[in-house]
């Protein structure tokens, strides 16, 4: 089996040459290197030629859409997904194939963890996302559920390319939105086999600034009322935890707890993401 790596890009000049670099140590190669760039105006595509990368223009920019001119593109039998601030392990490759040696497994799942840094924001972030909101346990296991934790993200999984062209692969209404928890829950619905194996590592890196950790929660917020249309058929829903826990960490806010403010900041972002697409936003079937 041949593996197609999809990276989509943009901006990404400040890590895409560890992450290409460390695709390419791994102790199986793979076929080509697709980077899908959504119009980067720094050194990304010259750094990704420079490494013997193919880019792709992605006129539509998002990562969806980035995504499947990887699939429409691909040489491989596999395509492996990463992004363009994330460095793989070098056994990366190796540990997805052992998984696809099963003809009948058509997604592999790998682990994804935080990258270690000095930043709080981003070892915050980090942890929120990968340890708290995400898990990734260190046994294999077959995938037979729709949920949050069992989805697979594009930082790390791969998948049969006749079968992501089979099913249209991501659906492009998502853009930067959860298209990849939808790819995995629509490939359990096309009766996929789906395994996750914790031996295919990425390290992924994080938000920086208050900034970046807005437009992150705020996308995270808009990524849960995408899926709750698709998936749910609801226009809305109330999240009374989600509530409950931003009440606790404001208390912990006025204790002077600088976890509690960080947690707080993500909170509200979320919950305004939600708010604010739960009635702008109308699936559009493509």
């Amino acid at each position: 089996m041949e593996v197609t790596v999809v990276i989509p890009t943009l901006n990404e000049e400040k890590h895409i040459r560890e992450c290409l670099e460390s695709v390419w140590s791994n102790t199986v190669k793979p076929i080509e290197i697709l980077v899908c760039d959504g119009g980067s105006d720094d050194e990304t595509v010259r750094i990704a030629e420079s490494l013997g990368a193919k880019v792709l223009i992605n006129k539509d920019r998002t990562a969806a859409t980035g995504r499947n001119l990887g699939i429409a593109n691909a040489s491989g039998d596999i395509i492996a997904f990463t992004d363009g601030d994330c460095k793989v392990d070098v056994h990366w490759i190796e540990s997805l194939l052992k998984e696809f040696e099963d003809c009948n497994v058509d997604g592999v799942g790998g682990k994804t963890i935080p990258a270690d840094t000095d930043n709080e924001i981003e070892r915050f972030w980090g942890h929120i996302s990968l340890e708290v909101i995400m898990s990734f346990p260190d046994h294999d296991y077959t995938v037979t559920n729709r949920t949050l934790n069992d989805a697979f993200i594009t930082a790390n999984c791969s998948y049969r390319t006749d079968f992501l062209r089979t099913i249209g692969g991501f659906d492009p209404w998502f853009g930067n939105n959860a298209e990849d928890v939808d790819l995995s829950w629509r490939a359990l619905s096309h009766g996929a086999k789906l395994r996750y194996c914790p031996h295919a590592v990425v390290i992924a890196h994080s938000p920086q600034t208050i900034r970046e950790m807005c437009q992150k929660s705020f996308r995270n917020g808009v990524s849960s009322t995408k899926l709750q249309k698709v998936h749910s058929g609801e226009e809305s829903s109330l999240d009374i935890e989600l509530y409950h826990t931003l009440v606790r960490s404001l208390i912990g806010t006025f204790k002077m707890n600088k976890q509690d403010l960080l947690l707080s900041v993500e909170l509200m972002c979320h919950i305004w993401g939600k708010i604010s697409s739960s009635r702008k936003l109308h699936y559009r079937n493509w």
